[in-house]
């Protein structure tokens, strides 16, 4: 942690209150030796004052939120007073929340607390954004012929999530899912899964178990358990007929119907080791023949507009080119 402020007094009784509490602590007397440190050693936090003798701290904290080596970083400011004008300016300039003189020590290390433990909650989810494109390479890297393939799914399954107004956050995971839903294929044989010819009971037994270890996979990442439903549900069908568990209708997690969906374009509109890739038609009338059995039959309406549209733009762009 660094501390940077105007005057030694006010230095020193920070310094004691957080190493009290078991911080190991850094001292900057101005803003351009708080950056010069930043820059050398690691910090989970600065405590920087809003007065500093050669910058104010608006400005270091505008720094340290810009540079991609800190910007992750959190920072509180220190202000002479409660001032809203001066608490917006210090929201504006990236600070993750301010505090303000005199300082109670209660207050100081709730707040030092809670941003460690956001800082922490950010590792967390960083690792698992890595976890989840190593883990969607591995599942390409077995089969060149999916190359790609869960990309385009998470594209379909995510514009399809923006039709029907899924909010931001919901859409994150929903792409998430949608790139992870094949990683239990990890478990198939590739011989099994490159395949040119029709699969034997004893191979498609194989396949069927994916869903189920994709979730047992993904179960034992942290911060994934919003993900498991879409991952073991995608081959359910709304008629109940599909696998692992025979859901139907809307006990079919919505992410899956989506994904599913998605899925299902992508794979009839690709190469694939069975079967050359069929016409966008012909993808769209096997779909509108589902609807209602195989797949869900208003996520499929909206979904055909989508493909509708996209069809129209491509057009509108090989006619603008020509």
């Amino acid at each position: 942690m660094l501390i940077a402020v105007e005057d030694e007094p006010g230095e020193g009784q920070l310094r004691a209150m957080l190493e009290s509490a078991g911080h190991r602590v850094l001292t900057a007397a101005d803003g351009a030796a708080a950056l010069r440190i930043l820059s050398a050693h690691p910090c989970d936090l600065v405590l920087c004052d809003a007065l500093l003798p050669d910058m104010d701290g608006f400005e270091v904290c505008r720094a340290i939120k810009q540079a991609p080596a800190t910007r992750h970083i959190a920072v509180l400011l220190l202000l002479a007073g409660d001032d809203d004008i001066q608490r917006e300016r210090a929201l504006q300039a990236g600070a993750d929340d301010v505090v303000t003189k005199p300082v109670e020590r209660a207050l100081l290390l709730t707040l030092v607390r809670a941003q460690l433990r956001l800082a922490r909650l950010d590792d967390q989810v960083h690792d698992l954004e890595g976890l989840v494109m190593t883990l969607a390479r591995a599942v390409e890297d077995r089969e060149q012929s999916s190359a790609g393939l869960a990309e385009k799914v998470a594209h379909w399954a995510t514009q399809l999530g923006s039709a029907i107004e899924l909010p931001d956050d919901q859409l994150t995971l929903l792409y998430k899912a949608a790139l992870l839903h094949d990683v239990g294929t990890l478990s198939v044989p590739v011989d099994v899964l490159s395949k040119g010819g029709r699969l034997d009971p004893g191979e498609f037994s194989q396949v069927k178990r994916h869903p189920v270890v994709g979730e047992q996979i993904l179960g034992a990442l942290p911060r994934s358990d919003q993900l498991l439903p879409a991952v073991r549900h995608h081959h359910e069908r709304v008629d109940g007929a599909g696998y692992p568990d025979g859901l139907g209708g809307n006990d079919i997690p919505l992410f899956a119907r989506v994904i599913a969906i998605a899925d299902a374009f992508v794979a009839m509109t690709s190469d694939r080791p069975y079967r050359g890739r069929l016409s966008r038609k012909e993808a769209v009338g096997i779909l509108r023949q589902g609807a209602g059995k195989q797949w869900d039959a208003g996520l499929v309406e909206r979904f055909l507009k989508l493909v509708e549209k996209r069809d129209v733009e491509t057009a509108r762009e090989a006619r603008t080119a020509g």
